[in-house]
């Protein structure tokens, strides 16, 4: 799933004609201390070779600000979007420099920041929310509509730019680099946030065995919760179970609703059921059986971007479930991720079960999608750098 590319295509309309590198830019100066020109994976099309290219720095003013990319995560599915025809048939604002969320340090600050400095160490949220209307559906996006964070430097509005303690990794001997997971685990963190998930309670995850079922595995147990997590990957759900023996209960998913009904029903009733599957998922019946599987009175989480769904009407209606779509997630919920792997709430790293598969310079574009797409899965990642410290 792409928790960004699909917010164009869920709504089934075009991007915004947008220059990736001029919008949100203004009349301002350069900022002195940087450099006026950085480097970019820049996609011309889906299929044409990328390239890294020399681009000119954009101009900074009020509302934005400039980051340096430190580590930019290298999604499993790039290939598939950037590359190949574009086979997911996302829309994509092309030409742009890719990349999504990423970890990285300000580089400039424009006048109105109150809070920002340069160095800080920040978190990169990749979707562009409205300013001017609260009811406005977000489909702008780095990496999507606008130039993304696999390059030297990007440019974000002021308020995508969320700070991270380095004192509090420091006593927690995080490093940068483990803490680059949290792009991965604040996304199902939204949708649990949003359906109220508690601790003591019981979240079915399906899939579970892809980077954000898995990292929704992660997020649940450290929210307090046990969980049931649904794969065909029983490999990895192995993996998944020896997080947390006594918490983590594994079910293989079977392809048909009945099966799988019998299967989540050995693990006693279900209060939350947390879906986010892929577009790609032509068989539904594990989503079907995850809604028929929840308790009177639950609540079921999607945050996945299958376009059409059967239910059963009359099983929502007369057990009174609750269904809540979310896609991504708050501004205030991101910060809530940021302090518990912060705190060591959410512990990270190999130690924790998440591991770097690989880093990349941006010249080595090829070998790190290549690797990103071997490496799928939970409690994997791969990432560029490029800027190293």
């Amino acid at each position: 799933m792409l928790p960004c590319p699909y917010i164009i295509d869920l709504l089934g309309i075009p991007p915004v004609p947008v220059d990736p590198q001029s919008e949100l830019e203004m009349s301002s100066a350069k900022p002195a201390q940087v450099a006026s020109t950085y480097k970019g994976l820049l996609f011309t099309s889906a299929s044409v070779t990328p390239t890294v290219a020399s681009l000119p720095t954009p101009e900074l003013e009020h509302g934005s600000v400039l980051v340096k990319p430190l580590y930019s995560w290298v999604f499993n599915y790039a290939t598939e979007v950037y590359t190949n025809g574009n086979p997911r048939n996302y829309s994509i604002n092309f030409p742009l420099v890719g990349g999504l969320n990423a970890i990285g340090r300000v580089a400039a600050v424009p006048p109105d920041a109150t809070n920002l400095r340069v160095g800080d160490l920040v978190t990169i949220d990749p979707t562009i929310r409205a300013r001017d209307s609260i009811h406005a559906v977000n489909a702008l996006a780095l990496g999507v509509t606008h130039h993304g964070t696999w390059a030297e430097l990007v440019k974000i509005p002021l308020e995508n730019a969320l700070p991270i303690d380095e004192a509090a990794l420091q006593r927690n001997d995080i490093s940068i680099q483990d803490f680059a997971f949290y792009s991965q685990l604040v996304v199902p963190y939204g949708g649990f946030r949003d359906v109220g998930l508690t601790p003591g309670e019981t979240v079915l995850i399906a899939p579970a065995t892809g980077n954000f079922g898995g990292a929704a595995v992660h997020v649940a147990l450290a929210m307090g919760a046990r969980v049931i997590a649904m794969g065909r990957n029983e490999k990895i759900l192995a993996e998944l179970k020896a997080l947390a023996p006594r918490r983590v209960e594994t079910v293989v998913l079977s392809g048909t609703i009945e099966t799988d009904r019998v299967a989540i029903a050995k693990y006693g009733p279900v209060d939350v059921f947390h879906d986010i599957s892929p577009p790609m998922a032509t068989n539904k019946s594990h989503i079907q059986a995850g809604i028929l599987s929840v308790r009177p009175g639950g609540r079921v989480n999607l945050m996945g971007n299958v376009k059409d769904l059967e239910i059963s009407y009359r099983t929502v209606v007369f057990h009174g479930l609750s269904i809540r779509g979310t896609l991504m997630h708050t501004r205030e919920q991101a910060n809530e991720m940021i302090k518990m792997i912060e705190s060591g709430t959410l512990r990270v790293g190999p130690d924790a079960g998440l591991t770097t598969k690989g880093v990349f310079k941006l010249e080595e574009w090829e070998a790190a999608l290549d690797m990103s797409a071997k490496a799928a899965g939970a409690g994997r990642a791969v990432y560029f750098t490029p800027n190293q410290e």
